[in-house]
C-alpha cells in the first residue's frame, strides 16, 4: 500500500473501523468476537481499579494524617500539624510528577502523544520542584510559609508549560482549538474570581468603602493572594480547553483527556480557594488545611491521565494480531507525516519479514518432516521393544503361575489321595479283622468320605470356576424361604466345626423370610464364606448372622481367627489367591472359595466387602438388593 492511497479518505475510515473493531478502542466500531471484547474490557477494568486504587490512597493518607494528629493532640495550625499535612500533600506532588515523567519516559518512539506527555511532566515536575523547596525553607525556618519568589516563578512556568501540553492533547484527540474554549474559560474565569474575592469580602469592602486604596497594600499576605488568583485563572483556562476536548474529542485518547479534564478543574477550584485562604487565614494555619487534598488530587488525576495514555498507546502498538495498526491511529498518536511514515515504515519492514518467514517456514517444514520420519520410526522401535517386554513378562507371569498352580494342585490332590490310598490298604489288607475287633473300622470309612468329599469339592470348584469364567453356567432364580437352605448350611456348619473344634454361633432374627434368588447359589455363598471362617478361626469362634434391611439381604460371617493383612485383602478374592504359597503351606484349599463367592454375588448385582486385622479375626459381608419379596 502506498502513503496516497493510505491516505485516501475512505481508505483511512475502513482501516480505522477494521481496526477498532479488532482491538475493541473505539466507542462505535464493532467488536468482532467475545474474545476481543473481554480484551477490551479486561484493559479498561485495569486501569480503572488502577486509578481507584491511586485516589483512594491519596485519600486514605490524607485521612490518616489528620486522624493521627487529632489523637497525638496537636493543635490545628501548630508548626507540626502543618508540617505533617503538608508533607503528605507534598508527597503526592512528588509521585504525580514522578508518574507523568515514568509515563512519557516508557513511550520512546517520537509522536505527537508523547510531545504534549513531555510538556505535562515538566508542568509537574516543576511544581513539585516547587512545593518541595517550600516546604524545606519553611520546616528549616529560613522563610515563612509560601514566602519565596523564586518558588512562584516556578509555579508560573510550570503554568506556562501546561498550554503546549493541553494544544499537544487536543491534537491528538482530533479537536481543533477555536473560539469555543476561550468563551468556555469565561464563566470559570468570573467563578474561579469571585471565589477568594468572596472569601475576603469584608476586608475589601472595608477598603473600598473607606476609598483608601493605598491599604490595599496592607492586604495580609497580598502577593500570594495575588498569585494564587493568577493561578486559578490561568489553570481555569486550561480546564475550559480539557473540557472542549472531552466534549468533541475524538479517538483512543478521549478517556486520558477526560480525567486530565477533572483533574485541571479541581485543580483551578482548589487554587483558588487557596488564595483565598492568605488575607483571611493565619499564616501557620494554611499548610494543614483540607485544600491541599483538593490539590494532591487534581495532580493526580491529571497524572494517571497521563498513564492511561502511556497504557493505551502500548495496548494499541502491541496488539496480539498481526494486522497493521490503523492508519488513523498512528496518525493521533504520532502526527499526520510522521504517522503516514511510521506505517510505511511497518508496512515494509512486515513484508520483507514475511519473506525471510516464508522462506525460513519452508525450511523448518523439511526439517521437520525429517525429523517427523525419524521420530516415528523411533516410536515404532520403542514400541515394538515394549510390546516384547509386555509379552515377555505375560510368558514369565505365565510360567510362574503354571508352576506355581501345578504345585499347589499336585499337593492338594494329592493330599486326600494319600489318604484314601492308606485306608483302603488297611481295609485290604490281614488288619480288617483287627480292625473291626477294636471297632476303629467306624473311623477308617469316615476318613476315606472325608478325603473323598474335600477331592469331590475340588474338583466341584474348579469346574464351577472354569463355567463361571467362560459365562457358560446360567442360574434360573426362584423363591423360596430362607429355612429351606438352612439345614444344608447347618449341616456343613457342624461338620466344620467338629473338624475344627470352633465355637459356632447363628444370628439369624427370621428364618422364614422369602428369597428370590436361586437356592443353589445362596447355599454356595453361605457355606463358602463359612467354609473360610472355619478353615481360619483357629479354635476361636465364628458367626452367621443372616438379616433383612428393607428388600436387602444382608449375610455377615465373622470369625476371631488369624485375620488378613491389609496387603492381602485386595487379592483375596482373586482366583488361586493364597495369602501362604508352597506345599509346606499351614492351610489347604485351591484359592477359589472367595472368588466364586464374589462372582456369584455380583450376578446377583450384590456387593462383598471385608474388614480384617491380623490376630483379630475377619468379617465378610454380602448385601443382596432386592432378593426379599
Amino acid at each position: 500500500m502506498d502513503i496516497e492511497r493510505a491516505c485516501h479518505p475512505e481508505t483511512l475510515q475502513l482501516q480505522n473501523e477494521e481496526a477498532l473493531s479488532f482491538a475493541g478502542f473505539s466507542d462505535q466500531g464493532k467488536v468482532d468476537t467475545k474474545e476481543q471484547v473481554a480484551r477490551y474490557r479486561d484493559f479498561s477494568t485495569r486501569c480503572l481499579l488502577q486509578e481507584i486504587a491511586v485516589v483512594s490512597t491519596l485519600l486514605i493518607c490524607f485521612a490518616l494524617g489528620y486522624l493521627l494528629s487529632y489523637l497525638a493532640g496537636l493543635e490545628y495550625g501548630s508548626f507540626l500539624h502543618g508540617k505533617i499535612l503538608y508533607a503528605v500533600f507534598v508527597s503526592f506532588n512528588v509521585y504525580a510528577a514522578g508518574q507523568a515523567f515514568y509515563s512519557w519516559a516508557v513511550l520512546s518512539s517520537k509522536s505527537v502523544a508523547r510531545d504534549y506527555m513531555f510538556f505535562w511532566a515538566a508542568a509537574f515536575t516543576g511544581a513539585a520542584l516547587g512545593n518541595s523547596i517550600d516546604y524545606l525553607l519553611w520546616v528549616s525556618e529560613t522563610n515563612l510559609f509560601k514566602q519565596n519568589m523564586l518558588t512562584n516563578l516556578i509555579f508560573v512556568f510550570s503554568l506556562i508549560l501546561s498550554f503546549p501540553g493541553i494544544y499537544f492533547l487536543a491534537q491528538v484527540c482530533q479537536v481543533k482549538i477555536t473560539r469555543q474554549p476561550f468563551l468556555y474559560s469565561l464563566p470559570l474565569v468570573i467563578i474561579f474570581a469571585i471565589i477568594p474575592i468572596y472569601m475576603n469580602l469584608e476586608m475589601l469592602r472595608s477598603i473600598f468603602n473607606a476609598g483608601n486604596f493605598e491599604n490595599i497594600s496592607k492586604i495580609p499576605n497580598l502577593k500570594e493572594f495575588l498569585f494564587g488568583v493568577f493561578y486559578s485563572l490561568v489553570s481555569g483556562y486550561i480546564s475550559s480547553v480539557s473540557l472542549f476536548i472531552w466534549q468533541t474529542g475524538k479517538g483512543r485518547l478521549v478517556r486520558s483527556a477526560r480525567l486530565i479534564g477533572v483533574g485541571t478543574i479541581i485543580f483551578s477550584f482548589s487554587c483558588a480557594i487557596y488564595a483565598g485562604l492568605f488575607p483571611s487565614v493565619p499564616l501557620l494555619h494554611i499548610p494543614g488545611n483540607p485544600v491541599h487534598v483538593l490539590i494532591a488530587l487534581g495532580y493526580v488525576l491529571v497524572a494517571l491521565g497521563l498513564r492511561r495514555t502511556q497504557n493505551t498507546i502500548q495496548a494499541l502498538l502491541h496488539m496480539e494480531t498481526d494486522r497493521l495498526p490503523p492508519v488513523v491511529t498512528l496518525t493521533e498518536i504520532f502526527g499526520e507525516t510522521e504517522g503516514l511514515a511510521v506505517y510505511k515504515s511497518l508496512e515494509n519492514n512486515i513484508r520483507a519479514a514475511l519473506l525471510e518467514l516464508t522462506k525460513s517456514r519452508e525450511e523448518t517444514q523439511l526439517k521437520q518432516e525429517e525429523i517427523g520420519l525419524l521420530e516415528h520410526e523411533i516410536f515404532l522401535r520403542k514400541e515394538t521393544e515394549h510390546e516384547l517386554l509386555i509379552a515377555k513378562e505375560r510368558a514369565e507371569d505365565a510360567s510362574r503361575a503354571k508352576s506355581e498352580f501345578l504345585a499347589l494342585m499336585s499337593h492338594e490332590l494329592k493330599t486326600p489321595l494319600t489318604a484314601i490310598k492308606g485306608y483302603s490298604a488297611l481295609l485290604k489288607g490281614n488288619t480288617l479283622e483287627k480292625l473291626i475287633e477294636s471297632q476303629k473300622i467306624t473311623g477308617v470309612a469316615s476318613e476315606i468320605e472325608v478325603n473323598s468329599h474335600h477331592l469331590e469339592q475340588m474338583v466341584n470348584d474348579l469346574l464351577e470356576f472354569s463355567q463361571l469364567e467362560s459365562g457358560n453356567l446360567k442360574y434360573e432364580k426362584e423363591i423360596f424361604s430362607l429355612n429351606e437352605i438352612l439345614h444344608y448350611i447347618r449341616s456343613i456348619s457342624n461338620t466344620q466345626q467338629r473338624a475344627c473344634s470352633c465355637q459356632y454361633t447363628e444370628i439369624i432374627p427370621d428364618e422364614s423370610v422369602k428369597i428370590e434368588a436361586n437356592r443353589l447359589v445362596m447355599q454356595q455363598i453361605i457355606t463358602n464364606l463359612l467354609v473360610n471362617a472355619f478353615k481360619f478361626c483357629n479354635q476361636s469362634s465364628v458367626t452367621l448372622e443372616i438379616k433383612q434391611s428393607a428388600n436387602n439381604l444382608m449375610i455377615v460371617v465373622s470369625d476371631k481367627g488369624i485375620g488378613i493383612s491389609e496387603d492381602h485383602q485386595q487379592k483375596i478374592f482373586d482366583a488361586f489367591y493364597q495369602v501362604s504359597l508352597g506345599t509346606k503351606r499351614k492351610y489347604g484349599g485351591i484359592g477359589l472359595g472367595l472368588s466364586i463367592v464374589k462372582k456369584l454375588v455380583t450376578w446377583l448385582n450384590g456387593s462383598i466387602s471385608l474388614e480384617s486385622a491380623p490376630d483379630q479375626g475377619s468379617r465378610f459381608e454380602v448385601t443382596l438388593p432386592i432378593v426379599v419379596v
